[in-house]
């Protein structure tokens, strides 16, 4: 027993001296495709862009392997603006309308990493694994303007896409990778992730979503 001890106590401390806290900040890009219980496509895929910023701490496992678990917030946006115009009899008519869409998730990733030196003071690295993401709010505004010559009038409105009568899930588990260069303190990474799970809360529709991110990390 006194050997079990030593050996996992001996484990622990190698674990501790390999340790690296990395915090990061990067680019996000989401596409989301909604399809029938058919498989047929419902209207053309939306594009988000956005970003995140975190940490992980990564934890080596000799070497080239290690786990990395982290915590990251997600934030992404998209916004449409449509305006319409002509006069009529020579008043002048106009019309606008936008709509702006905000979401912010915590994604709890855990990552397997694998690393090979590629020079004196450059790492190429690799890393893999699920990622579980809440989603902490997601909201469309609407604002709708119209004017016939000096008359105008406008209203807004928002939706809460996660509320009772919302369309989307809060909970989500994504399985992605990437790969990347660290050279002195600095990493640079590109990767990919893709949901595993239905993000449409509506009843014979499938949401899926990929997303590619960029981004820039400083490790302790």
């Amino acid at each position: 027993m006194k050997k079990v001890l030593l050996i996992v106590a001996s484990l622990l401390i190698g674990m501790q001296a390999h340790a690296q806290l990395v915090v990061g900040a990067g680019y996000l890009h989401n596409i989301e495709n909604t399809k029938s219980k058919e498989g047929k496509a419902i209207g053309d895929a939306s594009h988000l862009n956005g970003f995140y910023l975190g940490a992980s701490y990564n934890l080596a496992f000799g070497q080239h392997f290690g786990v990395a678990p982290g915590l990251y917030l997600d934030m992404l946006f998209q916004s449409k603006n449509v305006y319409e115009g002509s006069p009529i009899s020579g008043i002048p008519v106009a019309g606008s309308a936008s709509a702006n869409y905000t979401e912010v998730a915590l994604n709890l990733p855990v990552n397997l990493t694998c690393q090979f030196e590629v020079g004196s003071n450059a790492t190429f690295f690799a890393f893999a694994g699920p990622t579980f993401q809440l989603g902490l709010m997601a909201r469309s505004t609407y604002n709708v303007s119209a004017s016939v010559g000096p008359i105008h009038g406008s209203t807004s409105d928002s939706y809460n896409h996660y509320g009772d009568k919302g369309d989307t899930n809060r909970f989500n588990l994504l399985l992605g990778g990437g790969l990347g260069v660290q050279v002195g303190d600095l990493q640079f990474l590109v990767g990919y992730d893709h949901t595993l799970l239905n993000a449409s809360k509506l009843e014979n529709f499938t949401t899926g979503r990929h997303q590619i991110k960029a981004g820039v990390n400083f490790a302790f």
